[in-house]
């Protein structure tokens, strides 16, 4: 188990606090980017929040395949945010019952959309 807050940890939610105190401060602000933010050890934590037994998105990759080489994906996905190249692929559509006749639809991202959303978690 690792530590609740590491450097890093603390790092991003001061930057974080201060974007967001910002925005609350300049509500017609528009950001830009926060591309910035991000880095491969705070994506990784990112991926180890996730569940391991989520369904895979429209790629079909599972939490354990994408894991395999998952320093070198984290490198490449931070390289393609940073220069803004980077864009999600479409959500799977499936449709879970809702009642006994009626289905509702759900979207599955893909993981690396999943856990690249991890950072709005943390709200601005």
């Amino acid at each position: 188990m690792r530590e609740p807050y590491t450097e890093m940890d603390k790092l991003t939610q001061t930057k974080l606090a201060l974007i967001s105190e910002r925005a609350r401060k300049e509500p017609k602000l528009q950001f830009t980017s926060l591309a910035h933010l991000l880095n491969e050890r705070f994506l990784k934590e990112c991926y180890y929040s996730l569940g391991r037994d989520r369904a895979s998105g429209i790629d079909g990759v599972s939490w354990k395949e994408y894991g395999k080489q998952l320093d070198e994906n984290l490198t490449k996905l931070v390289a393609r945010m940073k220069v803004k190249r980077y864009k999600p692929q479409p959500a799977k559509r499936v449709y879970i019952p809702k009642n006994e006749h009626e289905k509702r639809p759900l979207g599955l991202p893909t993981l690396t959309a999943y856990y690249t959303s991890c950072n709005s978690v943390l709200e601005l």
